[in-house]
C-alpha cells in the first residue's frame, strides 16, 4: 500500500432505527464538494453502525427502515469523483439489531450478565457485546465484508470494536477449560479474551487480504496499547501484526486526556508501521451533537500529530438526515489546508530520540500513572525520548529511565547490565529494577539492596545544597508510598529520607494532613552508583497525580548530569513542545505553544496559542548544516555551526512552527 493520506475524516453515522427521514436531505454533490473544499483527501464511510443498521441495500442484515436509497454507494461515488479516497467502516462486537436476533451470540461476563450490559442501563457508550469467538457470528461478518467489497471496492476497511470482555459464554468456557485455564480466575479469562481478539484479527485480516491484497485493514481493538513484551504470545504486538496501520483513537477532551496520544505515539514511533491520530470535531466525545471543537484545540491536536509523524483523522457524525454541516468543515478546513501546504516536509520522516523510557504495564494489567508522569516531565524539559519495551534495541539511547514499577525478567536484566557495562546511563525510581516475583534488585549495578516497602507514607526527601545546588534545601514531601533500601558499598547517597513522627491513624495524628518530619534518617532516598541513579520513591506517579515541581527538578538534575550532550538545548517555556524528525539529509524541528487549561471540572480546554519570540535553539547534528529556514514560510534564518551543534534564533512561534536544517548527513 502507498503512504496514508494526512487529511482524513471518520464520518460516524450511528443512527437509531426510531429516527425517520434518514438521508432525506443528503446531497451527494454538496457532500463531496464540502469535504474537498475542507482539504479532506480520505474518508471512512459507514456500511453498518452500532445500532446494527445498514446504509446500503444489504442482503445480510437490516437496512435502516427509513432510508430509501443506497446512502453508502452515493457517498462513495461522490467522494471518488472529487478524488477523495474512500474506506468502509463496520463494527463487530456492538450490533444491537443482531443482539436482538441472536442472543445466543452475546458475550456472558463473569457475573452472568448477557452482553455485558444491565437490562435498564442508560449510560453513554452502553452497547451489548457480541462474542468474537462465536463461529456463526464470524461467518455472518465475513458475508457482510464480502458483500460490501463486491459492491463498492473500497480502498480499505476500518473495523471497530474488537473487544472481548471477560467472556465465559458456552464456546469460551469450553475453550478456557481446554487450555488449562480457570474460568473463575479473572486474569485467566482476560488472557483468553486477548487470545480471542488476536485470533479474530488474524483470521479477518487474512480473509480480507485474500480478497484484495491492496486493501488497508485496521481493527480498532486497542492495538496501540503499550506493554513490556514480556509475554509475547499475548502482547499487543500480536495485534499490530494484523493491522495495515495504527489509528490512535484519542479524543483528548473525554476519557483520554491530552497525554494519551503522545504517549502512544512515542511508543509506536520506533516502528515502520504508519500511525494516525484520531480526534474529533466534538467538544467532549463521540455523539456530542451540537458542539464544535475550538479552532486552537483542533490546530494543536492535528499539528501535534504531524509533529509526531502521524496522519490526522478527525471524527465527525453526520446528521441522520444526511445533511453535511458546512460550519464543521469550515473549521476543519482551516486546519487541514494548513497541513496541506506543510506536507512536503511531513512525508517519510523518522523520529529523532535520545532517551529510552520503559513502559511499566504488563499485558492484561492496568498501567499506573508513571508513564504519564515521565511523558509530562520529559516533554516539559524538552528532551527527546521513546517509550520502549524489553525487545527494544538499547544501543541507540544515551540514557534509560525505568519509571516507578518496571520489574525485570532475567533476560531484561542481562540486557540492561550489558547496556551499563557499555557506558549507558540509567535512572530508576520506586520499585523499578526489582526482579519479577522476587523482592530483590535484579542487578548489583543498581547500587542498592531492597529491604521492604517504606514504613511511613507520606514521607520526606531531605534535599541538601551540596547534592542539589539549584533546589532550595528542605525536607520535601513525597506523597506516594516508597521503598526502604540500603546502599551497597561504593554507592554514593545523594539524599536521605526524613521520616515523619508516625503515620496518621484514627487515634494518632497531627494537624490537618500528614505528620511533619521527625528528622533526617540514615535511609537512602537517592543514590548514585557510577552512571546509575536510584530514587526510592515513585516520583513519576507522584508528579502525574500531585504535580509537585520539585519531583521534576530532582529528575532534571540527574538527567543533566548523565546526559552530556542533549539533542536539543533551548529556552522554551514548559507550555511549549518540541520534536525533531529526519527526512533524507535534513532535520525538521516542530515547535508548538498552545495553552492547556483546566477551565471546568471535567476536561482540559485549549482556546489560546500564545506567541513566543526570539527563542534560542541548539540542535545536535552529525555534520554542518548548509541552511536553516522556516516552513512553509521559506524564510531563511541565520545560524552558527560549532561543537557539533547548529545554533539559531527562531524569531516567532505562533501555534505551530516548523524549521528545516538542510544538508545534515
Amino acid at each position: 500500500m502507498g503512504e496514508l493520506p494526512f487529511r482524513q475524516i471518520h464520518m460516524d453515522f450511528h443512527t437509531s432505527p426510531h429516527i425517520d427521514g434518514v438521508g432525506s436531505k443528503f446531497d451527494a454533490q454538496e457532500f463531496a464538494s464540502t469535504l474537498k473544499k475542507a482539504g479532506v483527501n480520505s474518508i471512512n464511510l459507514f456500511s453498518k453502525c452500532h445500532h446494527g443498521m445498514y446504509y446500503y441495500p444489504t442482503k445480510i442484515g437490516t437496512m435502516h427502515p427509513s432510508l430509501e436509497f443506497d446512502l453508502l454507494g452515493a457517498q462513495m461515488k461522490a467522494c471518488r469523483e472529487e478524488g477523495i479516497r474512500t474506506c468502509i467502516y463496520t463494527c463487530v462486537a456492538w450490533n444491537e439489531d443482531w443482539a436482538d436476533r441472536h442472543p445466543e451470540w452475546l458475550q456472558v461476563n463473569m457475573q452472568g450478565v448477557l452482553g455485558n450490559k444491565n437490562p435498564f442501563d442508560t449510560t453513554y457508550y452502553g452497547w451489548r457485546d457480541l462474542c468474537l469467538n462465536n463461529i456463526e457470528h464470524k461467518e455472518y461478518l465475513k458475508a457482510e465484508l464480502k458483500e460490501t467489497y463486491e459492491l463498492y471496492k473500497p480502498a480499505g476497511y476500518w473495523i471497530d470494536i474488537i473487544l472481548q470482555r471477560e467472556c465465559i459464554c458456552g464456546s469460551c468456557m469450553k475453550e478456557i477449560k481446554a487450555m488449562g485455564l480457570d474460568p473463575q480466575n479473572a486474569h485467566h479469562v482476560r488472557r483468553h479474551d486477548r487470545l480471542v481478539e488476536i485470533r479474530f484479527m488474524k483470521e479477518f485480516y487474512e480473509y480480507l487480504k485474500a480478497m484484495d491484497e491492496d486493501l488497508t485493514v485496521y481493527f480498532n481493538g486497542y492495538p496501540c496499547d503499550s506493554d513490556l513484551m514480556d509475554d509475547v504470545e499475548y502482547s499487543t504486538a500480536q495485534k499490530r501484526r494484523y493491522n495495515s496501520f495504527l489509528d490512535i483513537e484519542s479524543l483528548p477532551s473525554d476519557a483520554w486526556g491530552y497525554t494519551h496520544f503522545p504517549i502512544a505515539a512515542n511508543y509506536l514511533n520506533r516502528y515502520d508501521q504508519e500511525i494516525a491520530m484520531m480526534n474529533g470535531k466534538f467538544h467532549k466525545a463521540w455523539g456530542d451533537f451540537g458542539t464544535l471543537r475550538n479552532l486552537e484545540a483542533l490546530e494543536y491536536e492535528c499539528f501535534r500529530a504531524v509533529a509526531n509523524g502521524a496522519k490526522c483523522c478527525v471524527g465527525d457524525q453526520l446528521h441522520p438526515n444526511g445533511l453535511i454541516d458546512k460550519s464543521v468543515y469550515q473549521r476543519i478546513g482551516e486546519v487541514f489546508n494548513d497541513i496541506k501546504v506543510k506536507e512536503k516536509w511531513l512525508h517519510n520522516t523518522k523520529k529523532v530520540s535520545q532517551i529510552g523510557v520503559f513502559v511499566n504495564n504488563r499485558v492484561l494489567q492496568n498501567p499506573d500513572s508513571s508513564i504519564e508522569g515521565a511523558y509530562r516531565m520529559l516533554t516539559e524539559m524538552h528532551y527527546l525520548f521513546d517509550f520502549i519495551d524489553f525487545c527494544t534495541d538499547l544501543s541507540g539511547y544515551d540514557l534509560l529511565i525505568l519509571p516507578d514499577s518496571v520489574l525485570l525478567t532475567d533476560l531484561a536484566a542481562e540486557k540492561i547490565k550489558d547496556y551499563i557495562h557499555n557506558g549507558g546511563k540509567v535512572i530508576l525510581t520506586g520499585k523499578s529494577g526489582l526482579s519479577v516475583g522476587k523482592p530483590q534488585f535484579a542487578l548489583e549495578e543498581f547500587g542498592v539492596e531492597y529491604i521492604s516497602e517504606a514504613e511511613f507514607s507520606p514521607r520526606y526527601i531531605n534535599i541538601n545544597t551540596q547534592s542539589f545546588p539549584e533546589i532550595l534545601p528542605m525536607d520535601y514531601t513525597v506523597y506516594e508510598s516508597g521503598y526502604k533500601v540500603r546502599a551497597l558499598p561504593g554507592t554514593k547517597v545523594a539524599a536521605y529520607v526524613a521520616n515523619p513522627y508516625f503515620n496518621r491513624t484514627y487515634d494518632r495524628f497531627c494537624s490537618h494532613r500528614h505528620t511533619p518530619p521527625a528528622g533526617v534518617s540514615d535511609e537512602p532516598a537517592v543514590t548514585v552508583n557510577g552512571g546509575v541513579v536510584y530514587i526510592s520513591n515513585p516520583l513519576f506517579i507522584d508528579y502525574a497525580r500531585n504535580g509537585n515541581k520539585v519531583y521534576k527538578d530532582i529528575v532534571k538534575h540527574f538527567i543533566k548530569e548523565l546526559l552530556n550532550r542533549p539533542v536539543i538545548i533551548c529556552d522554551l517555556p514548559v507550555t511549549a513542545e518540541v520534536t525533531l524528525r529526519k527526512q533524507e539529509n535534513r532535520l525538521i524541528m516542530h515547535a508548538l505553544n498552545y495553552i492547556i487549561q483546566r477551565k471546568c471540572k471535567e476536561l482540559d480546554i485549549i482556546e489560546e496559542k500564545l506567541p513566543l519570540y526570539n527563542t534560542v535553539f541548539r540542535i545536535k547534528t552529525e555534520g554542518e548544516a548548509a541552511s536553516v529556514y522556516t516552513v512553509p514560510q521559506m524564510e531563511s534564518i541565520d545560524f552558527l555551526c560549532a561543537d557539533g551543534y547548529v545554533e539559531f534564533v527562531l524569531p516567532k512561534i505562533h501555534g505551530h512552527q516548523m524549521v528545516v536544517i538542510e544538508n545534515v548527513k
